[in-house]
């Protein structure tokens, strides 16, 4: 949808194809079976989120997201300690609330914009060369319900489906070079379920996370507040260290977290929802950006770059995908866009430089568990397992565990895990030295 939202200011018409009927409600849907689980919109993409909507925020409060600001009501335990938060405010600010109130909010202002249709319970199926053989004219479509394909022609493909995408196997069957694929699976399963706060509830924090702590600690807590009162709480394991999903199984894993602030707080709330598995985690990313592409596709978010997610990026990661988009048509043909002359290579390779940093975060910490299994293994990420990993991982380490005593340290961890400074910031010199008196601590 964001996608969308910045093409409708270049191109006459953007049709968003979707498999399902889209709901008018907030409600969860089967063409988003993670959407039960959590998720988090971090500052720099809520502050996207209102560049592209103004106003939008205050539309998710009075649908019942609550505001956030995290280096005050984000309570995260790590390495035996809980962070040292402010009392006064900050301007690390967004939201938290389900994934449906979230696409709801955005589809509603998406439905207002005249030259953006959606084409619902339709399912793409490929896509359709021109007769020279160098650039993609359109994709093959049908029904869900029906076999009679047909097609829908457009100047430009956007293929923004996420972790189901198919467009390797599609580029692949019209006679282009599929991308390469890396994968880091560190085999984390999640058990999710929502809990109604106990009456009378008053507690100073908005999103709680007991963080695993490879190579030992396989086990993770998240649990945050959301709209209508409730708590969505989520267990996790590393390396097949997965939760259980029964009541009585669910409860003991939580109380084997580190901390039990998490089990204290959903033993005393009331379930509300079944609990649901999640185990698709994996961080995969396609090379796009190694590859000549044709004329007239890209791939963007999730279709590219799918990152595991307790790390909370990948909203995040695909709104700055969508700006990408939006400076590449920009920066480079300016307001009289020429579909045919767009250079999908380029932004292809843009993308890849903007996710790297999001990539190799997830990655490093990842390939921490023993377990975790990465292939290729003779490609670029190796380093992330070499020496150069162990040392990012060990100082990692040290700087986290200063967070809980002094909070700039905290503040600088929340900015650069928000998108709102870049990772190189833990290696000013001014940060190391305060993580080596950690050390001497």
């Amino acid at each position: 949808m964001l996608a969308a939202r910045v093409l409708a200011d270049y191109f006459a018409t953007v049709a968003i194809v979707d498999t399902d009927m889209l709901p008018s409600q907030p409600q969860s849907r089967k063409g988003v079976p993670q959407s039960v689980q959590p998720h988090v919109l971090f500052a720099k993409g809520y502050r996207i989120l209102e560049a592209l909507f103004p106003g939008i925020g205050a539309e998710l409060s009075t649908a019942g997201a609550l505001s956030i600001d995290w280096l005050r009501e984000f309570h995260h335990f790590t390495y035996g300690n809980w962070s040292a938060n402010t009392t006064s405010a900050s301007e690390i600010i967004s939201c938290t609330c389900s994934r449906p109130l979230l696409e709801w909010a955005i589809r509603r202002r998406i439905l207002e914009i005249p030259n953006i249709e959606i084409i619902a319970k339709h399912r793409a199926t490929g896509l359709v060369r021109d007769s020279h053989g160098d650039r993609v004219t359109g994709i093959r479509l049908r029904p869900v319900s029906e076999v009679t394909e047909s097609e829908l022609v457009a100047t430009l493909i956007v293929d923004a489906s996420g972790r189901r995408s198919q467009a390797p196997q599609w580029l692949e069957s019209a006679g282009f070079t599929p991308p390469d694929e890396t994968v880091v699976n560190p085999f984390l399963g999640y058990a999710t379920r929502r809990y109604r706060a106990p009456v009378g509830f008053d507690a100073d924090w908005k999103i709680m996370l007991i963080s695993q702590s490879p190579p030992e600690n396989t086990r993770l807590g998240y649990l945050a507040r959301i709209e209508g009162g409730e708590w969505i709480a989520t267990l996790g394991g590393y390396s097949k260290d997965f939760p259980p999903l029964d009541d009585e199984g669910f409860l003991a894993f939580a109380r084997s977290l580190p901390s039990q602030r998490f089990y204290e707080a959903i033993a005393s709330a009331e379930p509300v929802s079944p609990t649901y598995a999640h185990r698709a985690t994996a961080n995969r990313l396609y090379h796009y950006e190694k590859i000549r592409l044709p004329q007239g596709f890209v791939a963007l978010g999730d279709a590219v770059c799918a990152l595991c997610p307790i790390y909370g990026q990948g909203m995040t990661v695909s709104a700055m995908g969508a700006i990408a988009l939006r400076d590449w048509i920009k920066q480079g043909y300016g307001s009289h866009v020429n579909a045919l002359d767009l250079d999908t290579s380029d932004f292809q390779k843009r993308l890849a430089k903007q996710n790297s940093l999001a990539w190799t975060i997830a990655t490093t910490q990842d390939l921490g568990f023993p377990k975790t299994e990465q292939h290729p293994t003779n490609n670029s990420n190796k380093s992330s397992s070499g020496k150069l990993g162990k040392f990012m991982r060990w100082y990692n380490r040290q700087l986290m565990k200063g967070t809980s005593s002094r909070p700039e340290l905290h503040a600088l961890v929340l900015e650069v895990g928000q998108m709102l400074k870049s990772p190189l910031s833990f290696y000013h010199p001014k940060i190391v030295w305060q993580v080596l008196t950690v050390i001497s601590d």
